[in-house]
């Protein structure tokens, strides 16, 4: 981290992509708890009253959120919309045009090669299943020979990285062996599938849905880096906004990604289609550029105001299953130092493995450092919980 970082902006930058959801939402909800409980793949919970015994703490029920996504959205729509072919399946049949895409298994010799020729190049190469955090996928592929080498490398098990820890319950369910090939390298089952999919020109429409209704429309022209907002789009647009979100039932907050040939002219067969769907609004990528309409987003996600983020405040601090107590006092006075927090720090309980500290600081400063340790982000020293008090 650098140790000139001066606000919450800048933080986010630095962190990665996969991990500034749940930030935004903790850094709303954690100084509007009662107690904050973190868990490692950005699970958090937030009381609203200390579950204690003298409070009855088995009735005492927290929100939660994974990876910054609200549980008023239910997990098994959640796992659904994670996989590409089954929403596809699910639009088209309620009349949603959907891009063209067809989906191979590692057993392809080159049938992958042959679709990609059928629809044209360039093409979009993607997981069928898509992971919890973030989308890894591949675009501009040009020709025969980028497809072939990408869909090997693609599908090669690399040195563990975030999103290894992190995918989904669904897409870490794997129901065969990985595949070792001649030279003892190491790939997803042949079983694991990825599409191919047609590389669509034309403007990009981001709808965010909450509760059915569209409460923000983004273009962005092709070839531009932001996204600009757009009251003004046809009404038609929105319909389709409302009607994917009506398909998929259990999705309070959806974000809906469309190209489009122009946005201000209605929807019809041949000048739009949908080519992703996530549980993510990646509110990150607005925050900057468009507050006032993110704030109004994170603010139904959060089901809070947002707080005062520069406002002073102390937090209580534990943290569980610590192995190191030199390490974690070592690296916890230097995040803290770059964070300009003051922190007192009790010393580390052996048996136990907990520690407590307490930090006062600016609170967008405060929700940093606990999402960091929470999350294992840059530090060694990772516990198994972060409670916030």
């Amino acid at each position: 981290m650098d140790a000139s970082l001066e606000n919450f902006t800048d933080l986010l930058g630095k962190l990665p992509a996969i991990t500034r959801e749940g930030l935004l939402v903790h850094a709303m909800r954690m100084p509007n708890s009662a107690q904050s409980l973190l868990l490692p793949r950005q699970l958090a919970y937030y009381y609203q009253q200390i579950p204690t015994p003298e409070a009855g703490a088995e009735n005492i029920k927290p929100s939660g959120y994974v990876c910054g996504v609200s549980g008023r959205n239910l997990l098994p729509e959640v796992n659904f919309c994670q996989d590409i072919r089954a929403w596809r399946a699910r639009l088209e049949r309620s009349g949603v045009k959907v891009v063209k895409a067809a989906s191979f298994s590692g057993r392809s010799i080159r049938d992958h090669i042959r679709y990609a020729r059928k629809i044209g190049y360039p093409v979009v190469l993607k997981p069928v299943i898509r992971n919890t955090l973030f989308e890894e996928y591949i675009k501009d592929i040009k020709n025969d020979a980028e497809l072939e080498f990408l869909f090997r490398q693609s599908r090669e098990l690399k040195k563990q990285k975030a999103s290894d820890l992190s995918a989904s319950p669904y897409a870490m369910t794997r129901l065969s062996e990985d595949h070792i090939d001649e030279h003892g390298r190491k790939f997803l089952p042949l079983s694991v599938r990825y599409m191919v999919e047609k590389q669509q020109q034309g403007q990009q429409l981001r709808l965010i849905v909450a509760f059915g209704k569209i409460v923000a429309a983004l273009t962005k022209p092709a070839g531009a880096k932001q996204w600009q907002q757009s009251a003004d789009i046809h009404e038609s647009y929105k319909a389709v906004g409302r009607k994917v979100a009506k398909v998929l039932q259990g999705m309070d907050f959806l974000r809906v990604d469309l190209i489009v040939d122009n946005p201000l002219e209605p929807a019809s067969d041949d000048n739009h289609v949908v080519i992703a769907l996530s549980e993510h609004l990646k509110c990150y990528k607005l925050i900057t550029d468009h507050f006032d309409t993110t704030q109004a987003i994170l603010e139904q996600v959060a089901e809070c105001k947002m707080p005062d983020l520069s406002k002073q405040a102390t937090i209580h601090v534990e943290l569980s299953g610590v192995s190191n107590g030199l390490r974690l006092k070592q690296e916890l006075t230097d995040v803290a130092n770059v964070l300009a927090l003051g922190l007192k720090l009790d010393e580390l309980d052996e048996v136990t493995g907990r520690v407590h500290f307490e930090l006062s600081g600016p609170t967008w400063a405060l929700a940093s450092l606990t999402w960091i340790y929470a999350n294992g982000l840059g530090i060694n020293e990772v516990p198994t919980s972060v409670c916030c008090r």
